[in-house]
């Protein structure tokens, strides 16, 4: 009688479980990117956890001893089962368990990415507006101004113009003529601090860096760290900063991310790096079927871009790379240069 009851105890134990940790990662299956708020249950039992932040679940509570069947739910997602084999002596961890999408959830988000890149273009265009407005209104005053300085020259006198708070004063002297025409002014044109500090970094002399405008835009960015799908001074991925700059400086519109950009028709791509110039568009991957990241060329190998890795560097954002550096040169795919579009 004692030995029975003394194998009715040992079947019972081996079945009702025990003190062990279960743990893993949830991730989707198409982006491999980590899902959080996943549901991870042991089959029969009432043991559940929720995938946290990171896509990671941790159950400690005592689990069904031997082979066991897991199953993983989310809104949006397939349910997912698989088995796992629960050892007294062996801690339970899964790596990377890949949810898919169920087909009403990827038409929705389809639809929600189109109706956000449709009012993201139009925002870039009704910016893109405002830009050539101010700069037709900076043209006509910088015609206004070279218009009273010949005034002022003339004149022999003095003249105070509102543009920009600028204030220019050409005063007189006893010994200076007066004359009908006007005095031609020297060619020489001052060196700016933009000019020689980007002509140190990229080994030019000052008087190469001739797109003020650009490298002002560049300076503006510098540093600001790298956030995947930040559009803004907190943070800004590749494809957004190289969008933001072709907006800003060329007053041009270019897609959203970086695959877009090396496949749209406005796009005249090479792979010759020896054909580069500034302002071409510089994509890196995996493999040239797939585009990952986006960088913007300045000349002698140097490019700035938003970037995650950190590099030599130590930091990571906006920042300008060597393309020589075997990283970057190892990720190159091809090159791109964009073209106006057709009216």
């Amino acid at each position: 009688m004692k030995k029975t009851l003394l194998l009715i105890g040992l079947l019972l134990f081996s079945t009702i479980g025990f003190a062990q940790t279960f743990e893993g990662t949830i991730i989707d299956e198409e982006s491999r990117t980590v899902i959080s708020y996943a549901v991870v249950s042991i089959d029969g039992a009432k043991i559940q956890a929720t995938t946290d932040l990171d896509g990671k679940f941790s159950i400690s509570d005592e689990l069904p001893r031997g082979e066991q069947v897991v199953i993983v739910t989310k809104e949006g997602y397939e349910d997912h089962y698989f088995l796992i084999d629960v050892d007294p002596d062996k801690k339970v961890v899964v790596e990377n368990i890949g949810l898919e999408m169920t087909k009403d959830e990827i038409k929705r988000r389809k639809k929600l990415r189109k109706a956000q890149e449709k009012e993201e273009e139009q925002r870039l265009k009704d910016e893109e507006d405002r830009l050539k407005e101010a700069r037709k209104n900076r043209e006509k005053e910088e015609k206004r101004l070279a218009k009273e300085l010949k005034k002022a020259k003339k004149r022999g006198g003095s003249i105070e113009v509102d543009y920009e708070d600028a204030v220019i004063d050409s005063e007189p002297r006893e010994t200076d003529p007066i004359v009908d025409e006007p005095i031609e002014t020297s060619d020489v044109e001052e060196i700016s601090p933009i000019q020689i500090k980007y002509g140190a970094i990229l080994g030019k002399t000052p008087e190469e860096i001739t797109n003020i405008q650009l490298y002002t835009f560049i300076d503006d960015w510098m540093g600001t760290p790298y956030k995947m799908g930040g559009a803004n001074t907190d943070g800004i991925d590749c494809s957004s900063f190289a969008q933001r700059l072709f907006t800003g400086v060329y007053g041009m519109y270019i897609e959203r991310t970086a695959q877009k950009q090396r496949d749209s028709k406005y796009t005249d791509e090479f792979s010759g790096k020896q054909y580069l110039k500034e302002g071409d568009l510089l994509f890196f991957g995996e493999s040239e079927y797939e585009i990952s990241h986006v960088g913007i060329y300045l000349g002698n190998n140097y490019f700035v871009n938003a970037t995650s890795r950190r590099g030599s560097t130590g930091v990571s954002g906006v920042k300008i790379s060597n393309l020589a550096e075997n990283y970057w040169s190892k990720k190159f795919i091809s090159a791109g240069r964009r073209h106006v579009k057709d009216n």
